[in-house]
């Protein structure tokens, strides 16, 4: 069981890699999977940037997480998957957003499985 738990984690954070660095070398595409736009100017930085680092961190904290069996880096990931989830239904409540339910859905599935992988797979705090 755990064998199997260790690579469904770990293909979770290679495919958040892949997916940050899919924003640095063809935003165009990244953005579109994701329902948006590729903005202009300024706002185009930000995006790229901004989604690069919450992909690359998801990833990144998810292998250290198996590599070294610390619970405490299952935690970062688990908290930009549910304060972005807590973020997609807060735009929807109050800023007239689409409510984005398979991403919210998915968001909060992966959290509860790297928080149920955390107490399974890690050995220290």
């Amino acid at each position: 069981m755990n064998k199997v738990l260790s690579v469904i984690v770990g293909l979770l954070g290679v495919l958040f890699l892949v997916i940050g660095l899919r924003w640095l070398i063809d935003p165009t595409a990244a953005a579109t999977n994701l329902g948006m736009p590729l903005l202009d100017g300024l706002g185009r930085s930000t995006q790229i940037g901004d989604m690069t680092a919450f992909f690359l961190t998801l990833g990144t904290s998810i292998l250290i997480a198996l590599a070294t069996s610390r619970r405490t880096w299952y935690y970062p990931a688990c908290m930009l998957l549910g304060i972005a989830a807590i973020g997609r239904m807060l735009a929807w409540a109050a800023h007239d957003a689409a409510f984005a339910f398979d991403m919210i859905a998915v968001e909060l599935i992966v959290a509860g499985f790297l928080l149920f992988a955390s107490r399974k797979l890690a050995v220290r705090s």
